[in-house]
């Protein structure tokens, strides 16, 4: 007899992760390539954070402090809150995933957008909890007043990404607290700011979800994108200790590590880093809408570090990324998001930006 899995185990599509880049160089002898599908930090990392990771990996040989009160208390400091308002684990996932452990059980739902962070559809497999999604708008914005109106018996969380990830879409301030002021006070709003530093320097108009006055809020920030170091995995959250104690009780004892923490830290005191990197972000970003309107493609405006384009078709999608990884350009296609007929780039160097659109270009005249 073999061992069964429980079906919402065997139904699961995971994350399929493809060959290494320096593998695939290898393989194509590439003379040039853009890594442009992960949205990650094309300007290397913080070099305080690499210090701070040379000097904790000293005492490796001791489990880290399990509260990571350190870090904590350096990100209360910089956001005005105490410690007990803080959470940090292995990146701002890894917290979703604990958020839906510690609250949701039997038939309480996750309540979000179709289109959206396609770790919320897979987490909420695994955790069994029964997902709700609402359309997108048709202008590729995440539908609050289809959420608020989706709102049932069964709703216990529910999840905004903002900007929104991969359509690159914001939510407004005044959109936000009119969307929280209609939520019920038992149900918990996960506002994931992934993109919070990118976010904030493209527009004036960006809410600070850590300044909203509501006890059933928790906002997720990650070190993945502005500070360069996804590979370390640290994440934090913001909200009432009556949400964080939870999070505190369910999460891995020692997550995350004290290379993690300790580059978190390192990377919180790098302001000339993560200049660099919003100077880039911005410059690439205008790059971009210059370049798409000239080759007259559909794109959504972006409030992060990547842009979204509409092909029209999932057939005409798959032939451009295949064309563009024959050469060396990696872009992300959107059907894991529900979004087969549309391509994601993220922004990179000057260079990595130049030759995508060059060769984005010659895939386009050719078919």
């Amino acid at each position: 007899m073999k061992i069964e899995l429980p079906e919402h185990i065997k139904n699961l599509k995971g994350y399929k992760p493809g060959k290494p880049i320096s593998e695939l160089i290898a393989e194509n002898n590439w003379e040039q390539t853009a890594i442009l599908w992960n949205n990650e930090n094309p300007m290397g990392s913080s070099s305080k954070a690499k210090d701070a990771i040379i000097t904790a990996f000293e005492g490796s040989n001791f489990y880290p402090d399990p509260l990571s009160l350190k870090l904590r208390g350096k990100l209360a400091e910089r956001l005005g809150k105490q410690t007990e308002n803080i959470i940090v684990g292995n990146g701002s996932e890894g917290l979703l995933l604990n958020i839906l452990k510690a609250f949701c059980s039997g038939k309480e739902e996750v309540l979000t957008s179709s289109g959206s962070f396609v770790i919320i559809y897979i987490w909420s497999q695994i955790n069994n909890t029964p997902l709700v999604q609402i359309p997108l708008t048709a202008d590729y914005r995440l539908d609050l007043e289809g959420i608020a109106a989706g709102i049932g018996e069964n709703t216990k969380v529910i999840y905004l990404s903002n900007a929104n990830n991969p359509t690159g879409a914001m939510i407004t301030r005044e959109e936000l607290t009119r969307f929280m002021e209609v939520v019920p006070e038992h149900i918990l709003v996960v506002l994931d700011e992934a993109y919070f530093e990118f976010s904030v320097t493209l527009t004036d108009d960006f809410p600070d979800g850590t300044q909203l006055n509501y006890s059933n809020i928790i906002v997720l920030r990650t070190f993945s994108k502005a500070y360069g170091i996804a590979a370390s995995r640290i994440g934090y959250g913001i909200a009432s200790k009556e949400i964080i104690q939870p999070l505190l009780n369910v999460k891995l004892t020692f997550e995350p590590s004290n290379l993690a923490q300790a580059a978190g830290i390192g990377a919180l005191d790098d302001e000339q880093f993560l200049k660099k990197t919003m100077d880039n972000n911005t410059a690439g970003i205008n790059y971009f809408y210059q370049e798409f309107d000239r080759l007259r493609l559909n794109y959504v405006p972006s409030f992060a570090n990547f842009v979204m384009i509409d092909f029209g078709t999932k057939q005409k999608v798959d032939l451009i990324v295949e064309q563009l990884m024959s050469h060396g350009v990696f872009v992300r296609p959107l059907g894991g998001s529900g979004l087969p007929h549309c391509i994601r780039i993220s922004v990179g160097r000057r260079e990595e930006n130049n030759y995508c659109i060059e060769i984005l270009e010659q895939v386009l005249n050719s078919l």
